[in-house]
């Protein structure tokens, strides 16, 4: 039984083997320190393509915020309508020939109520502290307090301004949307050719490198006690 000739292959193949590695990560932090020509261009397109990812993903950030601002501005007018829906039921009624003036009183109060509910809903549609249903985003909801009972067309106009006021937020969100999906393809094609493109900073190649030099004494020794034991056993089986 060759045991000293058995370990000396081993460890022979795995010196080879763990040689050919090392060789391979000292050539590539050769050529990084090096800084060839191919080198600079590579690191100049992935920096531009990390660049490119960077300024998309802060695209994305800020589009979500844009929905989210438009969604609650949505929400308002949504609640808005149902009021107004409300106060078009009441003025309805109220201009009936066969109420009396006590009748008419009560369909007022509940139209001031109602009317009060819209304006805080108004006053309460904010984004980041800033209202939403304002001149400064386009979105302005305007006659909320000229409205009265006594006037349908004023109340219908309203409507009207509303229901123009969600088809415009709608049209927005969707195009937000839109461009999100377009950012996040175009995030995955740069993240695919960057990875392509870059490779392993210097510093971490030459952490695999010493790594890879503890692992080879580490079995080098582990393997030479074996085999120390493994022939002292046989030597007294043999004595």
């Amino acid at each position: 039984m060759q045991v000293g000739s058995s370990f000396n292959t081993s460890v022979s193949n795995f010196v080879s083997n763990n040689k050919t590695e090392a060789e391979k990560a000292l050539s590539k932090i050769v050529a990084v320190k090096e800084l060839t020509g191919k080198d600079n261009a590579n690191l100049m397109i992935s920096d531009s393509l990390a660049s490119q990812i960077s300024a998309l993903t802060q695209g994305i950030q800020n589009s979500n915020d844009a929905i989210g601002m438009y969604q609650i501005a949505d929400s308002s007018i949504n609640a808005l309508s149902i009021g107004t829906d409300k106060m078009n039921d009441l003025s309805v009624r109220y201009n009936s020939d066969v109420l009396n003036a006590s009748q008419k009183d009560m369909l007022k109060n509940e139209f001031s109520s109602v009317a009060k509910s819209m304006q805080d809903t108004l006053s309460q549609s904010t984004y980041n502290g800033q209202n939403v249903l304002s001149s400064a985003l386009g979105l302005e909801v305007k006659g909320l307090d000229t409205l009265s009972i006594d006037n349908q067309q004023g109340i219908t106009d309203f409507q009207g301004n509303l229901t123009s006021l969600s088809s415009e937020i709608g049209s927005k969100i969707q195009l937000y949307e839109v461009g999100i999906t377009n950012a996040l393809s175009a995030v995955s094609n740069l993240t695919s050719a960057n990875a392509q493109i870059s490779e392993t900073p210097m510093d971490q190649k030459i952490m695999d490198l010493a790594q890879s030099q503890i692992k080879l004494d580490s079995s080098i020794m582990a393997q030479v006690h074996q085999t120390s034991l493994m022939q002292q056993q046989i030597s007294t089986l043999l004595a």
